[in-house]
C-alpha cells in the first residue's frame, strides 16, 4: 500500500480566452448543442469547447514526430503512473549546455535514476519567461536524453513549454530521441518546486484519445 502526507498538483490551470495559444468554450442547452430531447430544468447545459492539443499542462506522445509512432490511445496507462526523480536543474550556471555528463550529475545529486523512473527536470524558470534571464537558461542536448533512454525511463517532463533551450543544436534534437524511443513527455509542469524531496509518486493520465498527439492532462504527485 502506497501511503503519502501530501498531495501537490502539478499541472497549470487552463483559464479560457487567456495565455497565447486558444482555448474557447461556447456553453449552450443540451439539445442546442447536441441531438438531445429537450430536458423541463432550467440549468441543463454542456460546452463546446475549441483549442488545439498543445496547451497548459499537455503530453507529446511518439506519434507527435514520429510517423507510425503511438498516439495518445495506444500508450499503456502503466507508462503514465509510478515513481518520478525530480533532476533540479536551477542551479546550473546560467548558458549551460546539459550534456551526458551534466544530467548524470544531477541525477547523482537527486540519488539516481532507475529504471522505470518518471523523470521531472525543474529548470527554475517557469517565472521567468518575460525576464531577459530566460534566454539563458540551461539546454539540455540529445547526449542527455539519449543517457536518459539508456537508464529506462518511461515518461519525462518539464516546468518549461520545451525540452529544448536556446543553446539546444537542432530545435528538435530532444524531441525526437525520446519519442523515437517510445518516450511521450510532458511540457508545462507547475509547482516542482512545492517538492520536499526528490522522489515521489506520481499519477500522470491522459485521456486516451486515438489518432492524437497531444492534450493537456492532470498531472498529481504524492510525497
Amino acid at each position: 500500500m502506497i501511503s503519502y502526507n501530501r498531495v501537490i498538483d502539478l499541472t497549470q490551470p487552463i483559464v479560457p480566452e487567456q495565455g497565447a495559444r486558444p482555448f474557447a468554450i461556447e456553453r449552450g442547452r443540451t439539445e442546442e448543442l447536441t441531438d438531445h430531447v429537450p430536458v423541463d430544468h432550467d440549468w441543463y447545459i454542456m460546452h463546446r469547447v475549441e483549442t488545439i492539443s498543445h496547451i497548459g499542462t499537455h503530453i507529446e506522445a511518439p506519434y507527435h514526430c514520429i510517423p507510425d509512432g503511438r498516439d495518445l490511445g495506444s500508450i499503456p496507462v502503466e507508462q503514465f503512473v509510478g515513481e518520478a526523480v525530480v533532476l533540479d536543474l536551477s542551479k546550473l550556471p546560467q548558458d549551460s549546455l546539459v550534456g551526458a555528463a551534466e544530467i548524470a550529475a544531477v541525477a547523482e545529486q537527486a540519488g539516481g535514476v532507475n529504471e522505470g523512473d518518471i523523470v521531472f527536470l525543474r529548470t527554475g524558470y517557469v517565472d521567468l519567461q518575460d525576464n531577459p534571464a530566460f534566454e539563458h537558461r540551461p539546454s539540455p542536448t540529445a547526449e542527455a536524453m539519449k543517457w536518459l533512454v539508456e537508464r529506462g525511463v518511461k515518461l519525462l517532463g518539464t516546468d518549461l513549454s520545451g525540452l529544448e533551450g536556446p543553446l539546444t543544436p537542432g530545435h528538435l534534437d530532444c524531441h525526437l530521441v525520446l519519442l523515437g524511443a517510445d518516450i511521450p513527455f510532458i511540457e508545462n509542469l507547475a509547482n516542482l518546486d512545492q517538492l520536499s524531496q526528490p522522489r515521489v509518486f506520481v499519477c500522470a493520465l491522459p485521456i486516451p484519445v486515438q489518432g492524437l498527439d497531444a492534450f493537456p492532462l492532470r498531472v498529481v504527485a504524492f510525497e
